[in-house]
């Protein structure tokens, strides 16, 4: 059964970019929020089992989007959650990791920043590729 992904971000173009590699790993795009507050509508709607989340996005921001995160991970405890954003402050990666995030990649991002995460998605999802 593939993973079902939510990629969430206010970049189409870091959509695509998130979305080949993780589809790459053998994840399902189910779909795809610009905003934080459609990220929640979509999430109670499909149920993915992994999302992507930028921290800095119109109608929400990084205050808010942890918010979002907070909800997520309070409706559904298993779902993972990675954080992909172009803040590279510690302390903004420490507090997404604490309420835990499977992961922060920092943008700008490339394969070997998916690659840092892989070992920690096959653990909860045995089902990916480790190509």
């Amino acid at each position: 059964m593939a993973v079902k992904l939510l990629i969430v971000d206010d970049s189409p173009f870091a959509r695509k970019i998130i979305r080949h590699h993780l589809e790459e790993y053998g994840c399902t795009a189910v779909g795809e929020a610009d905003n934080g507050a459609q990220a929640v509508n979509l999430f109670r709607q499909l149920h993915p089992d992994l999302v992507t989340l930028d921290v800095m996005m119109p109608v929400i921001d990084g205050i808010d989007s942890l918010e979002a995160f907070r909800i997520m991970r309070r409706e559904d405890p298993r779902v993972a959650i990675l954080v992909v954003s172009a803040i590279p402050f510690q302390k903004t990666r420490d507090t997404f990791i604490e309420e835990g995030a499977l992961g922060y990649i920092t943008k700008p991002f490339n394969k070997f920043s998916f690659d840092q995460v892989r070992m920690r998605l096959a653990r909860i999802f045995p089902e990916l590729s480790l190509r």
